[in-house]
């Protein structure tokens, strides 16, 4: 019997009390769930354990989540990635292919969101 995989999915926010609480709503929807506080954090968590998919604020102290995205790609060109911000546009991050969504953002619909992205990428539940 195949045993399949939560997805694994790295959470980055600078507002701590944000990023735990999107990460434990993800968790009881059934992802594994990695939480970094900045892009540096992210990068030193996905070296160690990487994930399928990434969700991240775009302003961070450090490195933006533009950065941070593109980083990453540079290890997995086919990373999903969902941006959440209230500051930018799609024509600022010149990421594709890349879902943003505006805050504030619904817990549901984030993953909503999530789940297609996955299920696009041969990952998902």
């Amino acid at each position: 019997m195949r045993v399949e995989r939560a997805p694994h999915v790295l959470v980055v926010d600078d507002e701590t009390a944000l990023a735990d609480i999107i990460g434990a709503y993800l968790e009881a929807s059934g992802y594994r769930i990695t939480v970094a506080n900045d892009g540096w954090q992210a990068l030193a968590l996905y070296e160690r354990d990487p994930a399928d998919a990434v969700i991240t604020d775009f302003a961070m102290p450090g490195m933006n989540g533009r950065d941070l995205v593109a980083d990453l790609r540079r290890r997995r060109p086919d990373l999903p990635a969902i941006m959440v911000s209230g500051y930018v546009s799609m024509q600022q991050l010149d990421l594709d292919p890349l879902l943003l969504l505006n805050k504030p953002v619904s817990l549901a619909t984030l993953t909503r969101h999530l789940r297609d992205l996955l299920g696009n990428t041969g990952s998902g539940q």
